[in-house]
């Protein structure tokens, strides 16, 4: 097992890094083949106390990191070195039908969603909630507190309700061409 001494708190010692890395490693073991046996994982995950997975069909990559208090309750694909901050939640669009006429809508009907995909190199701020059927492309950052009900290009930054671009995560097109190119060699 080779530990990476990347993404440290700031103090962070490396025996105390590593004692840190160890317990996350039988943590994220406990929850995934006993709390949350559904999920599918691939690689290193940090999950902060507090988040839940709906019994959906949920798969991460390598080096996702939940916040505190996460909530994912729609389907999703997540990519690799993403992070949510504390209180993200992923929603169904379709939970419930609402125009049924003579049923309530307690009794309504589910609707289909399409699973979230979120890419790699993702960030998602304090908050957030990302409506289902969503993708959230390639280097892109979502402000904290903000609604995403449609998907983001590549390396983009989305804030507000509901969210919409509100800059570039890079100057130039031709820095934004070479991140992505070296995500896609990763």
């Amino acid at each position: 097992m080779k530990i990476e001494f990347v993404n440290m708190p700031n103090g962070a010692g490396r025996f105390t890094f590593i004692l840190r890395y160890l317990a996350n490693m039988m943590r994220t073991w406990y929850l995934f083949n006993v709390r949350f046996p559904w999920v599918e994982y691939r690689g290193f995950v940090r999950v902060m106390h507090g988040t839940r997975f709906a019994k959906r069909t949920i798969q991460l990559g390598h080096k996702v990191q939940f916040g505190t208090n996460c909530n994912i309750a729609s389907d999703a694909v997540f990519g690799n070195n993403i992070l949510l901050a504390g209180s993200v939640s992923l929603v169904g669009r379709y939970d419930h039908s609402i125009d049924q006429v003579g049923v309530t809508i307690w009794n309504s009907p589910r609707g289909n969603d399409q699973p979230t995909i979120i890419e790699d190199d993702v960030w998602i701020g304090h908050g957030a909630i990302v409506i289902g059927g969503v993708t959230i492309s390639r280097g892109s950052v979502v402000a904290a507190g903000s609604i995403v009900t449609k998907s983001i290009p590549p390396c983009e930054v989305w804030a507000g309700n509901p969210a919409r671009k509100i800059k570039n995560r890079f100057e130039k097109e031709a820095d934004k061409e070479k991140h992505l190119a070296y995500l896609i060699s990763k």
